[in-house]
């Protein structure tokens, strides 16, 4: 599944594609996707802002409208940068075709958008989540009101976040995936940061508490998720000490093998040291 750093990287990319640009055709060419009957509303709207909330893309248009895209676990985002998508135009949920900008930049300040009259061409491939809503509508939406702090926005307060971890009846493993508490983390950065802050994932978060020094071991491991994640946008390769290293001498004590489980109602799979994070 997308985890909170891919959407951030895929909204970059989108920008220089999107940003102030009007969209000139809109189709749903996938006979299964959710926009078949209403992509032709998008005709001739602007894109505004794109914004990511945890695991969820929301693409805002000009005249109230946004297109909220969760990809789940195997959908995406591409940009046709002249060699096409690698994908057959056919099988897209939504095709859009962006006209082109004389001079404009985007919004993080980078190059120009375009030049003369080119077009660009995006598309989403597969998703769980591909839907036109009107944006005062989304303040009201059960799947996006309900998120936790997302962990990689600006404003992210660890402390509060922390709170939150404190008093969820969950597993610690369980608790991080739980988008209610916190939006964004995902199965990969579950594991790496519980393994890099020392924290079992299988102990009960209501565990996690002050130690003797001082130091909080909810934001310790919320710490930890944060910055794997913000490296991983910045770098686009993420942690791989255990996860999916199942068998493996533990990289860091080398005194046990890690193992796998799977966890919660999801029966996620949880990587970690029995030893070093005992």
């Amino acid at each position: 599944m997308a985890e909170g750093d891919s959407l951030v990287r895929i909204a970059r990319k989108l920008e220089p594609a999107m940003l102030g640009r009007e969209i000139v055709a809109a189709s749903a060419p996938n006979p299964r996707s959710t926009l078949r009957q209403h992509a032709r509303r998008i005709d001739g709207k602007r894109v505004e802002r794109i914004e990511t909330r945890g695991k969820h893309l929301l693409i805002h248009l000009d005249e109230g409208l946004t297109l909220h895209s969760h990809l789940g676990m195997n959908g995406g985002w591409r940009v046709d940068e002249g060699r096409g998508f690698g994908k057959p135009d056919r099988s897209a949920w939504l095709l859009l075709e962006m006209a082109g900008e004389e001079g404009s930049v985007s919004a993080t300040g980078g190059s120009p958008l375009a030049t003369g009259s080119r077009t660009t061409r995006v598309a989403q491939f597969g998703g769980t989540t591909l839907r036109l809503v009107r944006t005062v509508e989304l303040a009201r939406d059960p799947r996006l009101a309900t998120l936790g702090p997302d962990i990689l926005a600006p404003e992210f307060d660890q402390v509060a976040a922390a709170a939150r971890l404190r008093v969820s009846p969950d597993e610690v493993g369980v608790a991080l995936l739980d988008q209610k508490i916190v939006c964004g983390i995902g199965n990969i950065f579950k594991s790496e940061a519980c393994f890099e802050a020392r924290v079992d994932p299988w102990r009960p978060a209501t565990s996690l508490a002050k130690g003797a020094g001082g130091e909080d071991e909810a934001i310790r491991v919320l710490e930890t998720a944060r910055r794997q994640m913000q490296d991983a946008v910045e770098t686009g390769k993420r942690p791989g000490r255990i996860y999916k290293k199942t068998g493996r001498p533990c990289p860091r004590c080398r005194a046990a093998r890690i193992r796998s489980r799977g966890q919660g109602e999801d029966n996620r799979t949880t990587y970690w040291c029995p030893n070093c994070q005992a």
